[in-house]
């Protein structure tokens, strides 16, 4: 997967996760860390006249206050090229609403809805280039190792003007 440049959202997205994490360690605060992911994994989407897909990175931030869950989470993603480089790229930037659902200690499953930015990027004319307002939906299945560390999926489908993206990530996440 090769990215042209940084997207500035990223970098958006780590300063909004290292200013709340700062604040949420505040003892008096009702806003806590709730967990932090990261991961790795594929999108499908539609082109004009056949299906697509490639490599995806995702980072994920998670505050909380009381049942409620708030993720901010950035996206990226790549066709991968078998010869040459690749012609579609997107990234994504949200921030989401979500519950958490914890049957048993070892397992969770996190569901969000949420608005963001997507863009894309193209060299192909089967896609349009540009920017457009996202409305994402994400289901995170999350199983423990310990009471903090594990590992799990973070499903998200993206809908968008340009193009409604589905993308499954293998994540490694740290509860606080």
């Amino acid at each position: 997967m090769r990215l042209k440049r940084l997207n500035p959202s990223f970098f958006l997205t780590l300063f909004l996760i290292s200013s709340l994490w700062c604040y949420s360690q505040n003892n008096e605060s009702k806003i806590k860390l709730h967990s932090a992911s990261i991961g790795f994994g594929g999108f499908y989407l539609k082109k004009t006249n056949s299906d697509g897909g490639g490599a995806t990175f995702v980072i994920n931030g998670t505050i909380k206050s009381n049942k409620n869950l708030v993720n901010l989470c950035y996206l990226t993603g790549a066709e991968i090229g078998v010869v040459g480089s690749s012609s579609y790229n997107f990234s994504e930037i949200s921030i989401a609403y979500g519950r958490e659902l914890k049957p048993v200690n070892w397992f969770s499953l996190e569901s969000f809805a949420g608005i963001g930015s997507y863009i894309q990027n193209s060299n192909s004319s089967s896609f349009k280039e540009g920017k457009a307002i996202a409305f994402p939906i994400k289901l995170n299945l999350k199983f423990f190792f310990t009471k903090k560390v594990g590992a799990g999926l973070n499903n998200s489908y993206s809908i968008n003007q340009l193009n409604n993206n589905f993308s499954t990530n293998l994540i490694v996440h740290y509860n606080f």
